[in-house]
């Protein structure tokens, strides 16, 4: 090597390091790394399950049944050899109906921030996408468009229930037919329950009579149950006259969010309250006629 090109290349090295930057198609770069042209990556196209690997930039999915993509391990050491923060995936699923669940590695997790809650899992539903940044040893940062989907599973369930429920006066009472099962798949869900149905008052002549009743919903996975309290209220009152019975049509939407993954069951409770003197011996009969469940995922 002469001296001219020990000259050159130790001018080039002192200009790298006094500037720290980068130009393509330009020789003054305005950022450590200016491009002035288009940028390409890695494009793979995947049907099944697949490991997200370094070599990876844009997945798609096309898969018709529902897979899994697991995301590599994070290293706890930072700046060492291991360590890929601020990789980026961009993440496509253009199948048609199937999902594809995004997975993190043991003891890490995807954050979506704002209300939702980080998770282990995140299942992208078909024609959705989303960008994964390597974040700190403890995850990822998800982003995805946040319109919701609504997930079509049979959810909807009609049931008749004769006689109905006699709703007591000093404890809630479980509505019967109003039990829901819906399995949630992710944390990034919101659950629509609806609730409809008839009240009936009857017995003997009561004129005036009024009274209330106070809903609640009760939640229970496994041995756990939670209850969601002053979810709804209805009113009642027996005529001035002919007061032999009275009815009235009821109906309620509750949504609920961010449920952790698993299976929930849902009921509809019902306490009376705030009646007159006047309405003591009055059953008050409450009747289900179409329990429904919406469940919608980001």
């Amino acid at each position: 090597m002469n001296i001219k090109t020990l000259f050159w290349a130790g001018t080039l090295f002192l200009s790298a390091q006094a500037y720290s930057q980068i130009g393509i198609k330009t020789p003054t770069p305005s950022s450590t790394l200016d491009v002035r042209g288009s940028i390409e990556g890695n494009y793979l196209e995947i049907t099944d399950d697949y490991p997200l690997l370094p070599t990876d930039y844009h997945v798609s999915f096309s898969g018709t049944g529902n897979s899994k993509l697991t995301l590599p391990s994070k290293s706890a050491t930072d700046n060492s050899a291991v360590d890929f923060r601020g990789r980026k995936y961009y993440i496509r699923n253009n199948s048609t109906t199937a999902d594809l669940t995004l997975t993190a590695a043991g003891g890490e997790i995807l954050r979506l921030g704002g209300t939702s809650p980080g998770s282990n899992i995140f299942v992208l539903k078909a024609g959705k996408s989303a960008t994964l940044t390597a974040g700190n040893a403890n995850g990822w940062d998800l982003d995805v468009n946040t319109n919701w989907a609504l997930v079509n599973l049979p959810y909807i369930i009609p049931t008749d229930s004769p006689g109905g429920s006699v709703l007591a006066g000093t404890s809630y009472t479980t509505v019967a037919g109003s039990q829901i099962n819906v399995t949630v798949p992710s944390p990034n869900t919101k659950l629509i329950l609806s609730f409809m149905g008839s009240l009936n008052i009857q017995g003997q002549s009561k004129p005036g009579a009024f009274g209330t009743l106070r809903f609640r919903i009760a939640q229970t996975t496994g041995t756990t149950t939670t209850t969601y309290n002053d979810v709804d209220m209805a009113s009642w009152a027996m005529a001035n006259t002919n007061p032999q019975a009275c009815g009235l049509n009821y109906s309620m939407m509750y949504p609920i969010s961010n449920l952790a993954p698993g299976t929930y069951t849902f009921s509809l409770q019902a306490i009376r309250e705030a009646e007159s003197a006047g309405a003591s011996g009055l059953e008050i009969w409450f009747y289900i006629t179409a329990p429904t469940a919406e469940l919608y995922l980001k």
